[in-house]
């Protein structure tokens, strides 16, 4: 049985490659996303990212703003490199786009530090044990890049609340599902191999947002 959870905001902590801030070539170098193990006990497995539908229109935004052209502030490139999800970003010209020329110094500058992406998770799972995974750990296994923005970290206060309350939700949809396919004759407990399996039982459908910062 699939869980389907909408508009769940996950948020995570990584950083902008050192000196990667070219102000002649107006590009600046970011690790998006790894495989480490975050303060909510979840990962992103590289083998997941589809970045197909982004490549197709891969625009940078600023605060996530898609209304305000302006706010398109450049484009970039997103590759996967040795476990990382690394995004380089050019920044659009000063004489067509002053906002874009603003946040460029500010990120070279150090003032703004922070950055989001939004996916499309589409599948997940808990960990397998006996693949030298933690149980208690949720390991999402596909998801599809949306987009990318900058962003002035502490724009949201309560976000880390709702990020805690949305995961719970999510534990429980997935410990609901594991719970409905085991089924065993009598009072006999599942074996550790059924376990696994119910563990690792399948999602779709919801939102992501990985929040970057530089100063982990």
């Amino acid at each position: 049985m699939k869980t389907k959870l909408q508009n769940t905001e996950q948020k995570r902590f990584a950083a902008i490659r050192a000196e990667s801030v070219n102000l002649e070539d107006r590009t600046a170098e970011f690790v998006i996303s790894t495989e480490a193990v975050d303060t909510y006990d979840t990962v992103f497995l590289m083998s997941g990212w589809d970045l197909s539908r982004y490549q197709k229109n891969p625009v940078v935004l600023f605060n996530h703003n898609a209304q305000d052209a302006d706010h398109v502030i450049g484009t970039s490139e997103v590759r996967v490199e040795d476990k990382q999800l690394v995004a380089v970003v050019t920044f659009e010209p000063a004489e067509i786009n002053p906002l874009a020329e603003k946040i460029l110094r500010k990120v070279q500058a150090g003032t703004i530090r922070g950055a989001s992406i939004r996916a499309d998770v589409m599948d997940g799972r808990f960990g397998v044990e006996a693949d030298g995974e933690d149980p208690n750990v949720l390991y999402f296994t596909r998801q599809e890049l949306m987009e990318w923005s900058i962003v002035t970290l502490n724009s949201n206060p309560d976000a880390l609340a709702r990020q805690e309350s949305k995961l719970q939700a999510l534990r429980s949809a997935l410990s609901e599902t594991s719970g409905d396919e085991d089924t065993t004759e009598g009072d006999e407990k599942p074996s550790a191999e059924t376990e696994n399996e119910n563990r690792a039982s399948s999602f779709d459908a919801y939102e992501a947002q990985l929040i970057i910062n530089q100063n982990q």
